[in-house]
Formats: C-alpha cells, structure tokens, sequence
C-alpha cells in the first residue's frame, strides 16, 4: 500500500492516531520521547528541543507501508542535519525549472536548506528499520558561525544562506569516525538536568562544525581531482617523487632547490606543480604530514611530546607545540593524556 500526503495531511493523520492512543507521548526533563504501533509506523523517536534555534532528534522506527511526503511550499524551512546511521532515505524535488533527486544510504549524513522547495517528496521505504540523529538548526544562526568565512565552498553555502533562495540544497558525505564519537556520545549521555541541556547543545554545535568541515574537505579535494589531470604523467612522476622525498626525509628535509634538483625540474615549477597536485605548498604539506606523524605517535603512547617533537624534525618543543595546536585544536600533551 502507498500513502500520498501532504504535512498538514499528515499532521491530521498523527493526530488521528493519537485518539486511537497509535501514538503515545513521555516527558523526561528537556526530553519528549514518542511511541509508535500505529498500522503504519512503529518504533520510538525523541525530540531534545535544545534551545529556540537549536534541536536534535533521534529517531528508530521502521515504516510498514511506503510513505511518500511532499511539501506544499512552507514558508519557513529550519537547516536540517542527518545523519543516518540505518536504512535508506530518499528525496526529489522537481519544478518546471530544476530537478533535483538525493539518495542517502546508511554510514552518511545529509545537510539540507529550504526544505525540499514547492514540489518536492520524502519517499520512506517500507519494511525496512531507520535509524537517524537529526540537528535542527535555524539559517540565521547557520549564517552566523559562517560570518567571514574565506574558505570557497563555505562561502558559497554562506552566499546561499544569505540569499533567500527558494531551490533546495542538498549535500552528501560519510558518517567519519570522529562524527561516529560524537553520535555516540549524543545517544549515551551520562547527565541529566541542565548539565544534559549543556551537553547535548555542545554535541549538537560539534555536528555541525564537523559537516561544515566536511563540506570544505570535499570541495578541495574535488578541485585537486580535478586539477591533477592537468599535469601530464611525466610532470606527476616528478612531483610524486618529491613528495616521497620530502615525507622519507622529513626529520631533516632537503631545501627547496635540492628538492627540485633531485627530481630534476627548476624550482618554481616544483612549486607551480606540487600546489596542482596537492593543493598547498612543499612546506605546508610537509608540515601538515609531521603533525599528523605526530598525532598518530602520540596516540600510541609510546614515546612523550619532546621525543615525538625531535623525530618529526622540530628542534623547539614551544613551536611543535604551537603548530600542533593550531592544527588539530589542541595541545600534543593532551593527545598524549587521552
């Protein structure tokens, strides 16, 4: 069986299930947790309404007929953040101008703005369980973390937040393992009261920084993708070739011209080709690699921040330190500690 409703066709259908008690409702604190065994739905979902402009969800249900939801053109659509940890999700959105289709499997999330527009559909496909963590937020405030923000692809999200639109955006990525902890800790809170309030906003404000991250990551590495294939194979042996000199000899790397001399180009083309290939320069890309051998050191606890400073090649701990900060965020110590 197929069910074709619109949200307000569908909100007189909840509220004819909750007469029929399909649908129950408990209050824990900051928590409304709903039941469902209506004929059509079952599990449970709860709604952590966090703040005017910050929510999150999560939701365990399983459809057991095909629902299809369209949108008859809200006029006020929330950023919504999920990230969908089992089952399958489906949206389509199609007008005389634009046509757009997304398709999230499970192990990734999904960023939406401006809902699904005036002709847009939800599919939920039946007989299959769905597990999701959903971050509601209001655009202005999207808008806001984004205020200055100079990296392209954000700022082109910015642009469209700012503008108004009405077509809908649609980004897709994979749940990382650092989006896994915080999903988890999200769903196994240890607090209740208003240290869980506090708790659960930080998770939340953390999801977000994490997709918009994402969001950025991908860009770039499309653009590399993309600017790869302009280097011919002759130009990509070489600039690969530097680059494993650079990461082998990383404790005490050659200059730039030895560098270029060894691959034998000059070395403005080195630095013309290496941006090309990796998108930054030789020397921030092997600063980038020392601190990412350093984190990994680090996390396996088996040498402390002076030695692990000494093996990737920094003869001061003050600057290690440093640029392991502004890098990852924190302090190597506390890398070290964890």
């Amino acid at each position: 069986m197929r069910i074709n409703v619109s949200y307000n066709q569908y909100s007189a259908l909840l509220d004819e299930f909750r007469q029929k008690c399909w649908i129950t409702t408990c209050r824990e604190g900051k928590a409304l947790q709903t039941d469902w065994h209506s004929p059509f739905i079952s599990g449970y979902n709860r709604f952590f309404n966090l703040r005017p402009d910050l929510k999150i969800y999560d939701w365990n249900q399983t459809f057991l007929e095909r629902l299809e939801l369209f949108e008859p053109g809200l006029e006020s659509h929330p950023a919504i953040l999920i990230f969908l940890l089992k089952g399958h999700l489906q949206a389509t959105h199609r007008d005389t101008t634009y046509h757009c289709e997304t398709q999230v499997k499970a192990g990734h999330n999904l960023l939406m703005l401006n809902g699904l527009g005036k002709q847009g559909t939800w599919i939920c496909p039946y007989g299959l369980a769905s597990k999701t963590v959903e971050v509601i937020v209001a655009p202005q405030t999207l808008a806001t973390y984004l205020d200055h923000e100079s990296m392209a692809a954000l700022g082109t999200l910015r642009q469209r937040l700012s503008a108004n639109l009405d077509l809908p955006y649609f980004h897709v990525g994979a749940i990382t393992p650092e989006m896994q902890m915080v999903l988890h800790q999200y769903l196994h809170c240890p607090y209740e009261g208003v240290m869980q309030t506090l708790y659960l906003e930080s998770k939340a404000v953390e999801l977000i920084v994490l997709k918009l991250a994402q969001i950025e990551q991908m860009a770039q590495e499309a653009d590399a993708r993309y600017i790869k294939r302009q280097l011919n194979s002759q130009d990509r042996e070489r600039v690969y070739q530097a680059r494993e000199i650079l990461v082998s000899d990383m404790a005490d790397p050659p200059s730039l011209q030895q560098l270029a001399d060894r691959v034998g180009i000059g070395d403005y083309k080195l630095k013309q080709d290496f941006r090309i290939a990796f998108g930054t320069t030789v020397f921030g890309y092997l600063r980038s690699h020392r601190l990412e051998q350093a984190r990994q050191l680090l996390i396996d606890r088996t040498m402390n921040v002076s030695e692990v400073a000494q093996l990737v090649g920094y003869s001061s701990l003050s600057k290690f330190t440093a640029a392991f900060k502004r890098q990852f965020g924190v302090l190597p110590s506390a890398i070290s500690k964890r």
